[in-house]
């Protein structure tokens, strides 16, 4: 049986559930098009730019819970995508990016759109590699395809020579290796017996940022099992615990100081996953009290020791790990006190909530809304099946602790990058079965406008919501938590964006996609049910102080 390498490459990616492939094409992909003419079961999605189309690779693998596939155009095409690579990584979303090369036969020579597309790529993918024998395209691919979803998982690149992909293959296509599958840590129950000792109003459940949604039954057991209290981290990829249930107690600040502050009341602290010490600006305070115990949970073995040492380590599949220890712990504590202790924690949270809300209502809804306050009308206004991919700094107030966050439901650039979660919540909406809610600020929105284009193109119900203030506000507020010079001047230096005003209605109305202004709360609701209509995206300008 001989085929082309290209022919190869479509059956793998049908065999990994590649139902769309992201990209920008140019000539050295051709063969890849090519191939695609006579595959109408993948979408060829297309972004006008690269960042744009690894943002959109991104959200649906989020979404998807699978790997994303990415193609892009030669070492400029992959030049332009690196910034959202830096953030893919930072969130170990499992993406395999190809990049098409020049023709081998004259690579000796440096010919136009050649380079070392390996060497550029590799500090921001976990392998890469160029491929030079056609017979080699289905192992490369297969490998890259492993290691993306081997946790903790991230980012493989593979350069693709045109001539490469043309080239006759032999043989059948490589199978995939099995998956390694991690059950529960032998030490479950163990861990279990070791955290039933202790106060249960002083155990602490502590989220990593990169706990998948598979994930969440675990930890939603052994929460409720003990009656703890579980925190989650401001600057998370995505969410593994349902905000709404009594348990959970709210997000850390992204501040050193006030996670020990929070942490001030706890003899153990429960682990889970990875990196939940995320903070900026740097403060010489450990997060951590002294004398608190830690136990660490994750299901790879980076994760452990990497920002604090831990008393017990439990190397397995987490979910099934945590149920395993809530199993053992629902034998051991006192069901009546724990059905007491959620009570408890329910009407404590009722109450909270109840009186946030009334604080931020009670902000003026004259001029520019607080951000607080626009976010909780648009909040108010979505429907429980939204998708809500997040960016801006409008949610980090006091509306934060009223955010719906649900596993799978819930996404944030974390890794700091701008122009990532416009293309992410349209990535996102190709699968989502409801709307798909873009929370960016202005400045964020101008890094990939181009996703407007490929929402409208592929109709994907996307709200994107621009809270504008029309300058960096996080960057100024930086400024004057340090006391810089921009701040005690009060002239802050390159951190405006209103001299001209960025025209929103018309930079969406150019890329096909309805827009609004919503200057009030009542406006906001209004927009939201209008949007709510449409089977196509949509964009709500909403001005912010």
């Amino acid at each position: 049986m001989t085929r082309r390498a290209s022919d190869v490459l479509l059956e793998i990616l049908r065999d990994e559930g590649i139902t769309h492939v992201f990209g920008n094409p140019g000539s050295t992909e051709m063969p890849l098009m090519d191939a695609l003419v006579d595959a109408p079961d993948i979408t060829y999605v297309l972004g006008l730019q690269e960042a744009t189309a690894v943002g959109m690779a991104d959200g649906w693998a989020l979404t998807s819970g699978k790997t994303g596939f990415v193609n892009l155009h030669a070492m400029g095409g992959l030049g332009n995508a690196m910034g959202v690579l830096v953030a893919s990584k930072a969130s170990e979303t499992p993406l395999v990016v190809t990049a098409g090369q020049q023709d081998t036969r004259h690579l000796l020579t440096e010919p136009w759109l050649s380079g070392d597309l390996v060497a550029l790529a590799a500090p921001v993918t976990k392998w890469a590699t160029e491929v030079r024998r056609g017979e080699d395209v289905g192992k490369a691919l297969r490998r890259a395809f492993a290691l993306a979803r081997t946790a903790p998982c991230g980012p493989v690149f593979v350069s693709l020579p045109m001539d490469v992909l043309d080239q006759p293959v032999e043989g059948p296509t490589p199978p995939a290796s099995a998956r390694p599958r991690l059950g529960a840590s032998p030490e479950a129950a163990a861990f279990a017996e070791t955290v039933a000792g202790h106060d249960p109003d002083r155990v602490f459940v502590l989220l990593g940022d990169d706990l998948p949604a598979a994930a969440a039954p675990g930890i939603v057991a052994f929460a409720e099992a003990g009656g703890y209290a579980v925190f989650g981290t401001q600057l998370t990829s995505r969410s593994a615990f349902p905000s709404a249930h009594p348990c959970w107690a709210g997000v850390l600040k992204p501040d050193f100081a006030a996670m020990r502050e929070r942490l001030e009341a706890a003899e153990t602290l429960v682990l889970v996953g990875g990196r939940a010490f995320v903070a900026y600006p740097y403060r010489d305070v450990e997060p951590i009290p002294a004398g608190v115990t830690v136990h660490h949970v994750a299901d790879n073995a980076e994760a452990f020791g990497r920002e604090h040492a831990a008393a017990t380590a439990l190397l397995g599949d987490i979910g099934a790990t945590l149920a395993a220890a809530a199993t053992r712990l629902a034998e051991l504590v006192d069901g009546t006190a724990v059905a007491a202790r959620l009570a408890r924690r329910r009407a404590e949270k009722e109450a909270q909530i109840a009186a946030i809300r009334a604080e931020i209502l009670a902000g003026a809804d004259d001029g520019p809304l607080p951000p607080d306050l626009a976010v909780l009308a648009v909040s108010d206004a979505l429907p429980e099946n939204t998708l809500l991919a997040n960016d801006s700094a409008a949610t980090f107030g006091k509306i934060q602790d009223l955010l719906m966050t649900r596993p799978g439901r819930y996404f944030f650039a974390r890794g700091g990058v701008l122009g990532c979660n416009m293309p992410a919540a349209v990535g996102a909406a190709l699968l989502h079965d409801g709307p798909v809610a873009s929370f960016v600020g202005d400045g964020g929105a101008m890094y990939s406008p181009q996703a407007l284009w490929s929402a409208a193109h592929m109709r994907a119900k996307v709200l994107f919501f621009v809270f504008n203030n029309r300058r960096y506000g996080v960057l100024q507020n930086i400024a004057r938590q340090l006391g810089c010079a921009n701040a005690v001047a009060g002239r802050f230096v390159g951190m405006t964006v209103d001299t001209p005003a960025i025209d929103f209605q018309a930079l969406a109305a150019s890329m096909g996609v309805p827009a609004t202004r919503a200057d009030t709360v009542a406006a906001i609701g209004v927009a939201v049910a209008e949007a709510l209509t449409r089977d196509g995206p949509s964009v709500i300008e909403i001005a912010v102080r």
